[in-house]
């Protein structure tokens, strides 16, 4: 039976000569693996050039039940982002991006709030004139209560830890002074204060190039507790660097 999907796309690899294997998130279906004809003439390239990290689109499908990839025919935008590939700073985000949803969106359920969240981030980054240097910071903070771990900051109070293993602020406790999943002082502060942050008021976070290396590393590793391997980015290094 077919079936007309909306979906983002989140990976993109190379599975032999004629056939790349995309990965995408479904508004409907969730997360589904699909094989998608590589190609090298004009087609291809055409092909090719739509299927990019966070494109959005649309097609018919055909699912079979048995298959463990699905095929990727025909399909079109659902969304034309407008300089979201031409901006080479916008670019590496949204590779930073789409690499951290591939390690983080695992499982195939289906998540429409989720979905729209995910849709309307890139098209903010798309249309921002500039200004960006914390949008990824603010992507992670705004994720996490859909991952289900935000922490709740209105408990937190000077002086106060925060447990990343249980994602709760309480009284400094000296038992657990030494242990590597707990932030203390400054570092719990900072924890509260990302809670806080979206894309409405990014800007108002000052990150020295120390500062914002710190809150992104903390960031991924505490999803990284949460979801295993979702901190384990190869685009992490380049973020850094572009925002040095």
């Amino acid at each position: 039976m077919t079936e007309k999907i909306t979906a983002i796309v989140i990976d993109i690899t190379r599975h032999n000569d004629k056939l790349n294997i995309v990965t995408l998130f479904t508004r409907s279906r969730g997360r589904i693996s699909f094989l998608s004809p590589a190609g090298s003439g004009k087609m291809g390239r055409l092909r090719h050039s739509r299927l990019q990290p966070l494109a959005a689109i649309e097609a018919d499908i055909n699912f079979r039940q048995t298959a463990e990839l699905q095929r990727l025919g025909t399909f079109a935008l659902y969304t034309v982002w407008n300089n979201l590939y031409f901006d080479p700073v916008k670019r590496l985000v949204a590779l930073f991006i789409s690499e951290f949803l591939n390690k983080l969106l695992r499982a195939t359920m289906p998540d429409e709030a989720l979905w729209d969240f995910i849709l309307n981030s890139i098209s903010l980054l798309d249309n921002l004139p500039g200004g960006i240097a914390n949008f990824h910071i603010a992507f992670l903070s705004s994720l996490l209560p859909f991952a289900g771990i935000q922490p709740d900051h209105t408990k937190y109070r000077e002086g106060y830890m925060f447990d990343m293993q249980s994602g709760t602020f309480s009284p400094d406790c000296p038992v657990v002074a030494n242990h590597e999943l707990t932030l203390h002082a400054d570092a719990a502060r900072m924890a509260a204060t990302l809670c806080r942050i979206n894309f409405a008021n990014m800007h108002a976070l000052r990150l020295s190039r120390h500062d914002r290396q710190r809150v992104i590393q903390g960031l991924l590793t505490y999803y990284s507790i949460h979801f295993p391997g979702a901190g384990n980015l190869k685009s992490l290094e380049i973020i850094r660097e572009i925002f040095d």
